[in-house]
């Protein structure tokens, strides 16, 4: 007998989305009636049978948005990957009665966003669960709040606000990672009898994932009484170009650092050009953060010495598929807050990772 008939097959064939094809086969609103007529004549000569059984878990179907920074630019690096475990989960789920929305947003566009899907609640649209990025100032957490107040199911992720009413969160275990950072920079550090001038991008101070990391990592130097006279730059997506020119300013000076650590992957991006662009390439010992290509090259040619992974993958996916459990199943997760795995990743070991990555 043949492989039963996807929705995924369907949306390869047409060469649309899973969640178009979903929609035009369940009767949603979102797709021309075109579309929905070429849908459903491919669905029929391709002998597709929805699963009932799956669909009919709950009397209606389950609404998600997921709301994350947007993949494109800045979040190319980073951002993309939590699309992608976005990605898994949905072609997992796509015949169990799930329909996704994705809203993405750029620098700045967080709360703008959220006031749009708040807006949409008051009007009486039913929305069951949102993935929803760990918000960093006070008008995303409180339009966060007022979602979930609304019955919206939440769950975050790349960092945690305990205080809201949200089902639980996913991230990596920046803590971890700041340390890991930490020891291998002594470690290269005292391999190589340099001058310890070290360099640590430190990424915005109201981003879980650059603050905890960054503070993780002065912690691991105090604790062990390694005096280290670290410099912290600041700075994230929004200040790209000042993060640029400080940094070339830097690695031109006489006493220009042995090491440059970066906790995040856009900073990461920026110290690989400032070092090609000074001509100090392979002279300045590195320790990104996030494997994507660019930093996944870097590697390769010895521009950075080593990077730390946190697979963001892995942590939206998980975020997504706890999310989904308890719509579908009622399940709550045994631990409100799931930490990911964090590793090193070395020149010989990075093809592995980037398969492991999708890279």
């Amino acid at each position: 007998m043949s492989a039963r008939v996807t929705m995924k097959d369907i949306a390869a064939e047409l060469g649309v989305s899973i969640n178009t094809v979903h929609k035009a086969l369940t009767g949603k609103a979102g797709v021309s009636e075109s579309v929905r007529a070429k849908v459903n004549a491919k669905a029929e000569a391709m002998g597709y049978h929805r699963n009932t059984s799956a669909s009919s878990l709950r009397r209606k179907d389950i609404n998600l948005v997921f709301c994350l920074p947007r993949a494109s630019r800045e979040g190319a690096y980073f951002f993309r990957y939590l699309w992608e475990g976005c990605n898994r989960f949905e072609q997992e789920v796509i015949d169990r009665g799930i329909t996704v929305e994705r809203v993405e947003f750029g620098v700045g566009g967080y709360a703008d966003a959220l006031e749009q899907i708040d807006e949409r609640l008051q009007v009486g649209e039913k929305i069951d669960g949102l993935l929803a990025y760990a918000p960093g100032d006070d008008r995303a957490t409180e339009l966060l709040g007022q979602i979930a107040e609304a019955g919206v199911t939440i769950e975050l992720v790349d960092g945690d606000r305990p205080h809201l009413n949200r089902l639980g969160a996913s991230l990596a275990d920046y803590s971890t990672a700041g340390s890991l950072m930490a020891e291998q920079a002594a470690n290269l550090v005292h391999a190589s009898g340099a001058d310890a001038r070290v360099l640590l991008l430190t990424g915005d101070p109201y981003t879980d994932s650059h603050y905890l990391t960054a503070r993780a990592f002065h912690n691991y130097l105090r604790e062990r009484d390694i005096p280290w006279q670290v410099e912290d730059l600041a700075g994230a997506h929004a200040q790209v170009k000042q993060l640029e020119h400080e940094l070339e300013k830097r690695l031109s000076a006489p006493d220009a650092p042995e090491l440059i650590c970066s906790v995040f992957a856009v900073g990461s991006e920026v110290v690989a050009d400032a070092l090609v662009s000074t001509g100090k390439a392979g002279r300045v010992m590195v320790i990104g953060n996030d494997l994507f290509p660019e930093s996944a090259l870097a590697l390769r040619r010895g521009i950075f010495t080593n990077i730390v992974y946190k697979d963001p993958t892995s942590l939206a996916y998980r975020g997504a598929k706890t999310l989904g459990d308890y719509l579908l199943w009622g399940r709550t997760p045994t631990v409100p807050v799931q930490k990911g795995a964090v590793e090193m990743v070395f020149a010989s070991n990075v093809d592995r990772y980037c398969e492991l990555a999708g890279i």
